[in-house]
């Protein structure tokens, strides 16, 4: 072999065994992994278990999972002979992370919260952030069969014959969703101001993976509003152990300037759908026992899921029945979609925070006016609905004609207490029991109190099963006792 052989046939073998130690350490197990099983194991064996020796070591597991792909974790610690069980979430598993529990005492419960992430590019129904579950780690031999267990539903577990409770941190999959969702949490001015340039369309985004035997809580946010609003409230949901059991959280997001009634168009069309896609043959007991919460607008347009509109709010607007109405038939069709509607019978309960069910004064302020003069609609409510309203003078009710010819309808002029269609919206028997949740700035009585942006007066449904005045303003959602009232509704309904 000459020299120009050889060294051809040289760098050919480096970069051979370069390519074999590169396969290598990607499959060979770490040490590391090996002696935190080894650690898991010793204090599996030990008499009396140490809590705080296994969880060290179930830690030293945890990190290993935590620094390489699930996949390939697999691998590592089946060359251990040891298994690892994960949930059965029909999403692909991108990601663990460490979940540091508050901390209540030494070592008082067993295995290393994690939050897992999955990858929801291929599964609309999730937010596009990705689905974020609240687990346990934990270390178990069996009969000599070892494994490493990601827990999600079980509360207790036998270590050496004895039972602990499992750790838990029923907040970090919520505290890594709204890190994720920052620029989203940002839109809401954006929304309410060109709610058509919203790359976002409007839709129910479910927070858990989907459980055909718990009721779903649909939260639904409010004017210049995003879910992300709703991240105090869901930990504090569930960080309950009963709401956590029996509830899955579903959230609604919209692009929040389109007028109210459209949004609530949106609102009812987009339950249908993902009614349809979870549950198409109509088997499951969560599809048919559905709780909803509104903040704000969102209750507003929650009410249409409760309540059958006949053509009590259509004729709050028009004289005349839809086909004699003049001008264009496609806009004609939608107007109808909007101002007819019947109650969702899936439905099973509401609560009402601070909705302004008769409107807001602020609408008819200088910040409302020029949210109102800011607003870009989508060319069906800039100018078909207009449209309508000009080819129709005398076929609408006189306060009707008054209240559109003052402009266009974005969200913030159809909040006004002057609008006859939310108006005859508020006055539609709901047909469910129904809650309140209202906040009053200052003292005095409650009738003429205010959030300082919702009166009482608008905020007020007479038949509520309960009404619940909190001190604080229109962001009830994040009041303690706002918050406690949704607790206590929440474990009523389940019971």
């Amino acid at each position: 072999m000459n020299a120009n052989c050889r060294y051809r046939y040289a760098v050919f073998l480096a970069i051979a065994l370069g390519l074999a130690a590169c396969t290598t350490t990607s499959v060979r197990t770490p040490s590391s992994l090996a002696n935190a099983v080894a650690k898991a194991d010793a204090a599996l064996n030990h008499r009396p278990i140490s809590l705080a020796t296994y969880n060290a070591a179930v830690r030293e597991i945890c990190v290993g999972l935590a620094n390489s792909d699930p996949r390939d974790c697999a691998f590592q610690l089946k060359d251990l002979g040891v298994a690892l069980v994960l949930p059965k979430i029909p999403l692909p598993l991108r990601r663990i992370e460490i979940s540091l529990p508050p901390r209540t005492g030494p070592w008082e419960k067993a295995g290393i919260p994690v939050v897992l992430r999955y990858e929801t590019k291929n599964a609309p129904l999730y937010p596009p952030e990705g689905l974020f579950v609240d687990a346990c780690v934990l270390y178990q031999r069996d009969s000599g069969e070892a494994r490493v267990e990601i827990q999600t539903q079980a509360d207790q577990i036998v270590l050496a014959g004895k039972r602990f409770q499992i750790a838990e941190n029923p907040t970090g999959a919520g505290d890594q969703l709204k890190e994720r969702a920052k620029r989203l949490a940002k839109s809401g001015f954006m929304s309410m101001i060109r709610p058509a340039a919203m790359q976002r369309k409007p839709q129910i985004y479910l927070l858990d993976p989907y459980d055909p035997n718990k009721t779903p809580l649909l939260m639904v946010h409010g004017l210049q509003s995003t879910p992300v609003a709703f991240a105090t409230l869901v930990n504090a949901l569930r960080s309950d152990p009963e709401i956590r059991r029996d509830y899955q959280i579903w959230q609604f997001y919209y692009a929040t300037g389109t007028p109210v009634l459209v949004n609530a168009l949106a609102l009812r069309e987009s339950l249908e759908r993902t009614l349809s896609i979870l549950d198409p043959k109509d088997l499951d007991a969560a599809t048919k026992h559905i709780v909803v919460l509104g903040h704000s607008m969102g209750g507003v347009i929650a009410h249409t899921l409760v309540s059958s509109s006949g053509d009590h709010v259509w004729k709050s607007v028009f004289r005349v029945p839809p086909d004699q109405l003049k001008g264009d038939s496609q806009a004609i069709r939608e107007l109808e979609r909007v101002l007819y509607f019947r109650r969702n019978p899936r439905v099973a309960l509401v609560i009402f925070m601070a909705a302004p069910h008769r409107g807001s004064p602020m609408s008819e302020s200088l910040v409302g006016g020029l949210g109102n003069a800011l607003s870009r609609l989508p060319p069906m409510e800039e100018r078909g609905f207009s449209g309508l309203a000009s080819a129709n003078p005398g076929a609408m009710m006189p306060g009707a004609a008054k209240f559109y010819a003052g402009g266009r309808f974005s969200a913030v002029r159809t909040l006004s207490p002057k609008s006859t269609a939310l108006i005859a919206l508020s006055q539609l028997p709901i047909e469910v029991p129904f809650y309140s949740i209202i906040g009053q700035q200052h003292p005095g009585t409650k009738e003429r109190g205010s959030d300082g942006v919702v009166p009482y007066w608008s905020s007020h449904l007479e038949g509520a099963a309960s009404e619940r005045i909190v001190r604080g303003g229109h962001g009830v959602i994040d009041n303690a006792e706002a918050i406690d009232e949704v607790i206590q509704i929440l474990h009523r309904s389940a019971r």
